[in-house]
């Protein structure tokens, strides 16, 4: 028996695909939701069909408040739980996460197999991001099937000795092909829209003066309409009244299916986001990924991304240029959930 096991929107949003894929060819799976994003969850959980199990019990009651180390020793325990009274031959985990750590390290333990879609993302750095660097690498070391998502990734596993190593295309794509048909989102040319997203944790102490570059942004090209789906995270929102430009908008945050329709109709995009930098090449878009490094490097060398640190201002006329028509997206053809799910199923 195969689990799909996801606790988070990233998560649901990369694995759909692959359960999808399972039902098409009508091979026997379960799914796990984990219940880390619990408030996230709601806004894609119709992508999948309601999960078989669920440890989102363990992340209600009075004590919400979850540091990295307590959601992860929750996960584990109700994991171990499960592994103990049923039995699954393969789990299949996504990305970085405390979900997909826990799973892995737990699966690991009771000799099921754990296949990592979208493995071999690095940027050799463990602070940066931070914890998912080391989420990361530790579950290459774990994983019995290794699906990579790109050349670059797939190199990455090779020098790090992880097993079963497969080049199949990031989910991502597959996905975004699927929402756009579904839900009809389209691409369109927007010249003064810039969708803005900051919320990655080693930016929370300089958030303030991010926030500020920003302004300095609004107020240096007034005809740029920036649009920020603030963070609910309280140490992005304590500084939203550092925005006195009236062409910088803070506004709710938004759901997935209302963020790609944003990143469709954008000039371009301000973002620290990983996943941010893949679906802006599913519309070839331009990022200014205010990071210092990338585990996602495919996007500036097809020339739509440019890393620059905290200096947002300073590449704007960069971002302005309209990019160069691209074949497809750097990150693969739409076709991995096909390539995973036939992958697993001749190797078990």
């Amino acid at each position: 028996m195969i689990l799909v096991a996801y606790g988070t929107r990233p998560e649901i949003i990369k694995l759909f695909p692959v359960v999808r894929e399972l039902q098409k060819n009508g091979i026997p799976f379960k799914t796990l939701f984990t219940g880390q994003q619990t408030d996230l969850y709601v806004d894609v959980k119709d992508l999948l069909p309601s999960p078989d199990y669920s440890f989102a019990q363990h992340f209600s009651g009075a004590d919400k408040h979850n540091t990295l180390a307590k959601s992860f020793i929750k996960i584990c325990s109700a994991a171990e739980e499960l592994f103990a009274s049923h039995r699954f031959g393969t789990v299949v985990v996504q990305g970085d996460t405390t979900t997909a750590l826990a799973l892995s390290l737990i699966g690991f333990y009771n000799k099921i197999h754990i296949a990592h879609v979208e493995a071999g993302l690095r940027t050799f750095d463990l602070d940066n991001p931070f914890p998912e660097e080391a989420n990361r690498v530790l579950i290459g070391q774990l994983a019995a099937f290794s699906f990579a998502p790109t050349r670059g990734a797939q190199q990455n596993l090779e020098r790090s000795g992880a097993r079963n190593i497969h080049l199949v295309g990031n989910t991502i794509v597959d996905a975004v092909e699927a929402i756009r048909k579904e839900y009809g989102v389209a691409a369109s040319d927007n010249a003064n829209t810039v969708l803005v997203t900051l919320h990655r944790r080693e930016n929370h102490d300089i958030m303030d003066q991010l926030f500020d570059e920003l302004n300095r942004v609004a107020v240096a090209y007034p005809a740029l309409d920036l649009v920020l789906p603030i963070h609910p995270n309280p140490n992005v929102q304590k500084h939203r009244s550092r925005f006195t430009a009236p062409n910088l908008r803070v506004i709710a945050p938004v759901g997935y299916i209302d963020m790609l329709g944003m990143i469709a109709s954008s000039a371009f995009i301000i973002t620290d986001s990983g996943g941010l930098q893949e679906e802006a090449s599913c519309f070839n878009k331009k990022v200014l990924i205010v990071r210092e490094t990338t585990e996602r490097p495919e996007v500036v060398d097809v020339g739509l991304g440019r890393l620059i640190g905290k200096e947002i201002l300073a590449n704007i006329e960069w971002a302005m240029q309209p990019p160069a028509a691209l074949q497809a997206s750097p990150f693969g053809d739409g076709r991995a959930a096909e390539r995973i799910v036939k992958i697993i199923v001749d190797k078990l």
